[in-house]
């Protein structure tokens, strides 16, 4: 089972570690064991540990044997990516603390509060803090709906910016300081997200790829690749989508 847990700033992965070549990709990323020590191979040394933190675009990869990991992937705009530059291997109270939380989140309704504590505890590893997001402005609200509902349409500031009476510059200031990411960060993360639930669906990859706003279903894998590290073999492999409400 190929799990994938969406919360609005970041995906969380939960799945048998299946990309055994060394690879990078934009996202930064903690990596948790379920169980036992993982060998976490990266550009100049070999690490053995129950977690650790990789920041965006390091090569990696990591031999987990019969180990389930947890990988929580943020977008390389978001502020633990842009904080947190260095490798970092977390210590084993705190892992068993996203240990424990996420078994109370997978064995119950698997409802947002639940999740939260799970994303809490995986920030205290890093020793930072859950940043809320705060949609004080309207006109923040009525694009974010705007985007999703238009997905499929070739989008860009500049007419989103019009959608809702702001000059592109402004905009794009307000956007980011908003929502903690590039509104061409977002629309990406957006259709891929889009096309996760459609695949999930029944869709084939490439009718899922069309209907989230992709020229093809190649420009998805690439996106998908580049971003997250996610091949597109992986995801038809017995992909289970939840989005998360808000945290």
């Amino acid at each position: 089972m190929f799990s994938i847990y969406e919360a609005g700033n970041h995906l969380l992965i939960c799945a048998d570690y299946v990309e055994p070549v060394m690879h990078s990709h934009s996202a930064a990323h903690i990596m948790i064991s379920l169980e036992n020590e993982i060998e976490v191979i990266l550009e100049n040394e070999k690490i053995q540990c129950r977690g650790i933190f990789i920041p965006s675009g390091m090569a990696h990869t990591a031999n987990t044997g019969e180990n389930k990991v947890l990988i929580f992937l943020f977008d390389s705009t978001t502020n633990i990516a842009k904080q947190m530059n260095e490798i970092l291997v977390l210590d084993d109270e705190l892992v068993d603390g996203v240990v424990k939380a996420y078994h109370v989140f997978t064995n119950g309704d698997k409802v947002a509060s639940d999740y939260r504590k799970v994303v809490e505890n995986a920030f205290k590893c890093v020793n930072m803090d859950i940043v809320e997001p705060e949609f004080v402005d309207e006109r923040v609200v009525s694009a974010l709906k705007y985007i999703c509902a238009n997905l499929q349409e070739p989008l860009i500031c500049s007419d989103v910016a019009k959608q809702v009476s702001l000059s592109e510059g402004r905009f794009s200031h307000l956007f980011k300081e908003q929502v903690g990411m590039t509104f061409a960060a977002y629309l990406i993360y957006q259709r891929v997200m889009k096309t996760y639930v459609e695949i999930v669906n029944g869709k084939s990859i490439t009718e899922a790829s069309i209907e989230a706003g992709f020229s093809s279903s190649t420009h998805f894998a690439e996106t998908n690749k580049r971003i997250f590290g996610l091949s597109a073999s992986t995801i038809r492999k017995g992909l289970v989508f939840y989005k998360i409400a808000e945290i």
